[in-house]
């Protein structure tokens, strides 16, 4: 199973398309700001299941009543999703990845900083920040996970 990962789209849904035209993707995860991309990314591509979560910049953005935090089996591993504010990821990883854990999450996914980071945390977690798909202060970057019989390979792509 293969999975695109996306967060802080902020309008950009050119991007998002193109990210998914390129990896043609089984499932897509958007991990907020801004869900509106997200609904639109759906329209367009109806086939590939969307899991969102969102924003601190999603209250505006008819994101309200949209969950913070799912928790998704996906080809046999468990996916923790978040935005990440809530969790302070800009002052450290420690709290998201303890709660992934707890969870019993193989995976972390959060944005927010719009910093693409891609590493297996002590513990085995995979720890996993697909930085910003609009390409806010940054290159437009998205994550791919490949999930095969529980076993779960990560990587960072720029557009």
């Amino acid at each position: 199973m293969k999975i695109l990962i996306v967060s802080d789209s902020h309008g950009d849904v050119s991007a998002l398309r193109a990210m998914v035209e390129r990896e043609a993707p089984d499932r897509v995860f958007h991990l907020g700001d801004v869900l509106r991309d997200a609904r639109r990314l759906s329209a367009a591509f109806p086939e590939a299941p969307l899991d969102v979560v969102a924003g601190n910049c999603d209250g505006w953005d008819g994101g309200e009543g949209e969950a913070e935090e799912l928790l998704v089996e996906a080809g046999g591993a468990r996916f923790f999703l978040t935005h990440g504010h809530r969790y302070h990821v800009k002052l450290g990883l420690g709290p998201v990845v303890r709660e992934a854990q707890e969870k019993g999450a193989d995976v972390v996914c959060f944005g927010h900083t719009h910093k693409a980071l891609c590493r297996l945390w002590t513990g085995g977690t995979w720890v996993v920040n697909p930085g910003s798909a609009g390409g806010v202060h940054a290159p437009a970057t998205y994550a791919v996970a490949e999930v095969e019989d529980g076993e779960v390979s990560v990587q960072i792509k720029e557009l």
